[in-house]
């Protein structure tokens, strides 16, 4: 069982909707109407001297229905998690499981004992937790393993070293002390590999096991053989990160694709090639975006409407995940980060979004089933207002109630 439901009925749903009315029509004194409302919301704030951008697309019909400087350069924060949601779920698939292996380099363990070290290593798994090493460890013991003669070495080396991501990189960039620890074997969302080690080593112990040896860090050798494996679905995962808009999980992911598809011990440039060769496939023009990690704790990620807009459009195209991302998203008045937000309103429970705050940043974006039970596509984001985000949050509410209400 996943930690999140699917809701396949409501998606059902909607793709019942997008062949049903393909050759549909929105009066344009529809589409006026909604520009009024949504013009009444967006205005006042640029007229404050904040940077505005907003833009609204029907998913099924490709119409915009509307745009207030689509194409402004923007400061995303935690939106960014968005990319890199839609770039796990299309490349890895729904059902790609995260593993963590325990090796070994003894050839033969049938005799209960292992002559030579025990290798784990991690392969980019952010929600891995001291009770799933518990269980990696019950796994090893009903493999009859009794004794270690050697040592249990930590394996991070499916990330580079760079910790910290770009903590004290960039001049005015968010403060050190926001900045996850992030690597390829990362415990209970802190500790590192060795920290792993220890906790596999005490496990065993405390299970009967004799491990002779010390915990250390080190690479599992080419050709060593697999002992126990435990894994998280990356629907979990994505779910997980996205409802709760955790930096760590989005960090790990953008790392864990440039392993996959660029090199190992990945870095951040592997994984912003990876997200740049994505982009391209979806469409967005290389010169509208800069990612340069996946979480948005950056103010040097900088992104616009329309590449929200197409990827959003791109993901509910894609009959095979879409249902996953979409539920992905935390849903107003329902869970995640938009669990107290419009509650009570024609939004709650027919808002899909995604949340992004960091100083003097704001933003929403994702779906919203209207009043037709259609889907409409939407990106709403504010920089340079300073102090409180209160009255930005206030304003893309109101800019999703609107949507939610709307009919053809």
């Amino acid at each position: 069982m996943t930690k999140y439901v699917k809701a396949a009925s409501v998606i059902a749903l909607l793709f019942l909707y997008q062949f049903t009315f393909a050759q549909n029509k929105i009066p344009q004194e529809k589409i006026d109407e909604l520009s009024s409302k949504l013009d009444a919301i967006c205005l006042p704030l640029k007229e404050q001297g904040i940077k505005v951008s907003c833009k609204v697309m029907h998913a099924d019909f490709g119409k915009v229905l509307y745009e207030l400087d689509p194409e402004m350069s923007m400061i995303p924060a935690s939106i960014t998690k968005i990319l890199v949601g839609a770039a796990a779920y299309s490349k890895l698939g729904a059902n790609y499981m995260i593993p963590t292996i325990v090796y070994t380099d003894d050839s033969d363990i049938k005799d209960g004992v292992i002559n030579g070290n025990l290798y784990i290593k991690g392969f980019g798994d952010p929600d891995l937790y001291s009770g799933d090493i518990q269980t990696l460890a019950s796994e090893i013991t009903k493999r009859g393993i009794k004794e270690i003669t050697g040592n249990i070495v930590a394996d991070d080396s499916y990330f580079d070293s760079k910790y910290y991501t770009l903590s004290g990189v960039y001049k005015g960039d968010t403060g050190p002390s926001y900045w996850p620890y992030v690597s390829g074997l990362c415990i209970d969302k802190s500790a590192g590999a060795t920290t792993a080690g220890n906790f596999l080593s005490s496990d065993l112990s405390s299970m009967g096991v004799n491990v002779q040896g010390t915990v250390i860090a080190g690479v599992t050798p080419t050709g060593a053989k697999e002992v126990a494996q435990f894994s998280h679905s990356l629907y979990d995962v994505l779910a997980y990160m996205l409802k709760e808009s955790d930096n760590h999980s989005a960090i790990t992911i953008f790392k864990l694709l440039g392993a996959k598809y660029k090199s190992t011990p990945a870095s951040l440039e592997d994984a912003q090639e990876v997200m740049i060769s994505f982009l391209n496939e979806v469409g967005i023009d290389r010169y509208s975006f800069e990612i340069l990690e996946g979480s948005g704790l950056t103010r040097y990620n900088k992104v616009n409407a329309e590449m929200y807009i197409k990827l959003l459009k791109y993901m509910y195209d894609d009959r095979f995940t879409f249902d996953y991302f979409m539920n992905s998203l935390s849903i107003a008045g329902k869970d995640g980060t938009l669990k107290k937000r419009m509650i009570g309103t024609e939004a709650e429970g027919n808002v899909y979004a995604k949340t992004g705050t960091i100083n003097s940043v704001s933003a929403l974006s994702g779906y919203v089933i209207d009043k037709d039970n259609e889907v409409l596509i939407f990106y709403i984001v504010m920089n340079g207002f300073g102090g409180n985000a209160s009255n930005m949050r206030a304003a893309q509410d109101d800019v999703a109630i609107t949507l939610a209400g709307f009919f053809r």
